[in-house]
């Protein structure tokens, strides 16, 4: 049993750490912690309830005495160390009357201490709003003359944005400032538009996104009286729906993501009041939003357990008797697994009732803190990083790097669900490249770490089984091998609690078939997956919700930029048109242009023209032993082939015959001596396995290093079948 020093230091080390916790925030964790009011707890520590309101909102410049030695004594701190604490947390509080304040959480609201400002132009309003929800990032012209005119900005929209940002400048100065004090607004110019120069607790999404965040790194470390302080006020900066005063911008994608991340931090709220047995201090909150959400089943299901945990069973048990009607009746759907869950625990009623509250430290006594604290402290919760490094020499991917954006963050699609992204393409398109490019430059907006596994898919290795994948994904969240479970069900179970409340990137590379991924799909709505696979899975797209990036060989500019960052700009400049038939030769795949690359860099005197020229008479596929561009371009394109039945092999074969790239179910069905239906299943079933392209309805496309390969394939396998055509 640790001593009151020994504890003390834990304390102070966490909150270290955590560098989150200031006085008052440790003394409403304290009070939450043993389930007192602040009327309670002023009546046993000898403070006036006043004084500790004001002590709590970091109102307290000099305490008195005894009021010190109370909350030494409550908090297990020594009494200069209390003195410190709320020097620190008053000394920086500014005037209230010069405080500029910017609220979009509610309506859109512009104040100066307690002075309102009444933003009648209905430009300017909305100008500020935007700049509030964009805010710490700049507003771009084009937004900004999105929002103001949403459907025809007039002639003169430039000259009128530069009026509109001199009144929004005027409105945000302090009350009394003249005109020659707009230079120092709290606005100011980018080179793409404007943005806002003030301090993130100025701007109420900000101060909520932050809380937010402190919150779930509370949570995260196993504090949770810290965390449910933390998420109660970030919950409590919102006023209304978001922006309810200006529709246009309500739906605006930062807005959809704030909405979303509000019940998220509700829902955190709740569970972390459960688990301090105060249930009590979320009814009202969660009945608001159930009314506002009436089909979120999350926001439902802890409703239910709120109220039960109150002694309101009957009441919890019609919340899903009424949702399920809303279910059948608007969606054509049944209650999920989360709901019947809460209903199955109402029923057995396995719920914490309200927590009796707790005689706090006596005179002359240190508090000490929680056993689940300190166990937290000795070992935090790890941060896995398993992403492989960066691969060089990438290939811009712009508009699929913005799609993966647009899905896979935060203020992405997908507000409902656990966000999936599936990444398919031919052999050596760059799919994994892809992936891991976009995992590095992400990997801040995913603060508890990244996972990643290579399924082997389509590798000389066995595909690896998702009890394997998950046995390793454990080991890295901390989970000792003597508590992973032996069955894939309970193992996944295990997982998903791992990562509940937590934000984590998991990528799930080589995917082959469908069983490998589902077990490895989290249901935190905080994580992300990004799935990579030769095969287009559309039972995981139908049924998962996943989402589907098709991956395309790299086009003519992108194929030119490609080899000049390989060779050198001087070399390929020296020879463009060679340059370019080496780039069509390799069929826009990325894998083939390095390999060919690599061969040129090491023959830095071989000019392009003439590699060109050797490579139309060997081939990419000559044979031999020894012929590392054979092999390297073969095993890519070999898995693919050989995962297929015999009777597809042998079409794909004899596609290897055709005068040129582009492939109908006619000129199949001629090549292979089949009827055309059979050749469209056929062409399908390669589409499928990203053997060639569909570039539009019945239209297939092979590229140059897949023809050859099947021209190679038929050769060696189909001499006798090629002699007969």
């Amino acid at each position: 049993m640790t001593g009151p020093r020994e504890d003390k230091t834990a304390v102070s080390d966490y909150l270290h750490l955590r560098g989150t916790l200031s006085l008052s925030e440790r003394l409403r964790a304290f009070r939450h912690r043993h389930g007192l009011t602040q009327r309670e707890l002023a009546a046993r520590s000898g403070m006036s309830v006043r004084a500790l309101r004001d002590i709590e909102h970091g109102r307290v410049r000099r305490p008195h005495s005894h009021t010190v030695r109370s909350l030494a004594s409550l908090l297990g701190l020594d009494a200069e160390e209390v003195r410190r604490l709320l020097a620190a947390g008053t000394e920086a509080v500014p005037s209230a009357d010069k405080v500029l304040r910017i609220g979009v959480l509610g309506t859109l609201s512009i104040r100066h201490g307690d002075l309102s400002k009444d933003i009648r132009a209905p430009k300017v309003r909305r100008l500020l709003a935007l700049l509030a929800l964009r805010y710490p990032e700049p507003a771009g012209f084009e937004e900004i003359t999105r929002t103001l005119w949403p459907k025809r900005p007039p002639r003169s929209y430039q000259n009128l944005i530069h009026t509109y940002v001199s009144q929004a400048r005027m409105t945000l100065l302090p009350p009394g400032s003249g005109a020659t004090s707009a230079a120092a607004s709290s606005l100011s110019r980018t080179p793409g538009g404007y943005v806002l120069s003030v301090d993130r607790d100025q701007v109420d999404l900000t101060r909520f996104q932050d809380l937010s965040s402190r919150a779930r790194q509370a949570h995260s470390a196993g504090a949770t009286a810290a965390a449910y302080e933390l998420a109660d006020r970030a919950y409590r900066c919102w006023r209304g729906p978001l922006l309810a005063d200006e529709p246009l911008l309500s739906q605006h994608s930062a807005a959809v993501a704030a909405a979303r991340q509000r019940l998220e931090i509700l829902m955190l709220s709740a569970d972390l009041a459960m688990e301090l047995r105060q249930p009590e201090q979320v009814v009202l909150a969660l009945r608001a939003a159930a009314e506002e959400e009436p089909l979120h089943e999350g926001l439902q299901a802890r409703l239910m357990l709120a109220l039960a945990s109150c002694g309101e069973q009957s009441e919890a048990l019609e919340v899903f008797a009424d949702l399920t009607r809303r279910l059948d009746a608007e969606l054509g759907i049944g209650p999920g697994e989360e709901l019947r869950r809460a209903q199955l625990r109402v029923l057995q009623q396995e719920l914490p009732g309200p927590k009796q509250p707790t005689q706090p430290a006596g005179a002359g006594e240190r508090a000490q803190p929680s056993a689940r604290l300190t166990s937290v402290i000795l070992s935090p919760m790890p941060r896995p990083s398993q992403m492989p490094a960066e691969p060089v020499d990438q290939v811009s991917r712009v508009a699929e790097t913005r799609r993966l954006d647009q899905l896979l963050l935060p203020d992405g699609e997908g507000a409902r669900q656990v966000p999936g992204v599936l990444v398919t393409g031919l052999p050596g398109v760059g799919k994994t490249a892809l992936a891991l490019r976009w995992a590095h430059r992400v990997r801040d907006r995913f603060p508890d770490g990244e996972l990643y596994v290579d399924l082997h898919g389509y590798d000389t290795r066995r595909p690896l089984d998702p009890r394997e994948a998950l046995a390793s994904f454990l080991r890295a969240l901390d989970v000792p091998d003597s508590q992973i479970p032996d069955t894939l069900d309970e193992a996944a179970n295990l997982y998903r609690t791992q990562l509940s409340g937590r934000r984590v990137l998991i990528v799930l590379d080589n995917a082959r078939e469908e069983h490998q991924i589902r077990p490895l799909i989290p249901g935190a709505a905080g994580c992300a997956v990004l799935i990579t696979s030769r095969s287009t899975l559309t039972g995981l797209v139908a049924m998962e919700g996943m989402r589907r990036i098709g991956l395309d060989a790299l086009d003519r500019t992108a194929t030119y930029e490609l080899l000049a960052k390989l060779l050198g700009r001087r070399r390929i400049d020296a020879e463009p048109l060679a340059a370019m038939a080496l780039g069509r030769y390799c069929g826009g795949l990325p894998l083939a242009i390095r390999i060919v690359a690599a061969r040129l860099a090491e023959h830095p005197r071989l000019g392009i023209a003439r590699y060109c020229a050797e490579l139309q008479d060997t081939g990419l596929f000559p044979g031999g032993e020894g012929d590392d561009l054979f092999q390297s371009i073969q095993a890519a394109f070999e898995p693919s082939y050989t995962s297929l039945p015999e009777a597809t092999r042998r079409f794909f074969r004899l596609l290897g015959t055709a005068d040129e790239r582009h492939i109908t179910p006619y000129t199949a069905a001629e090549l292979t001596k089949t009827t055309t239906r059979e050749a469209m299943r056929m062409l399908r079933r390669l589409s499928d396995a990203s053997l060639l392209q569909e570039y539009a309805h019945g239209r297939f496309t092979l590229p140059e290093p897949m023809l050859r390969y099947a021209r190679a394939l038929a050769e060696r396998h189909d001499s006798q079948d090629l002699q007969a055509i």
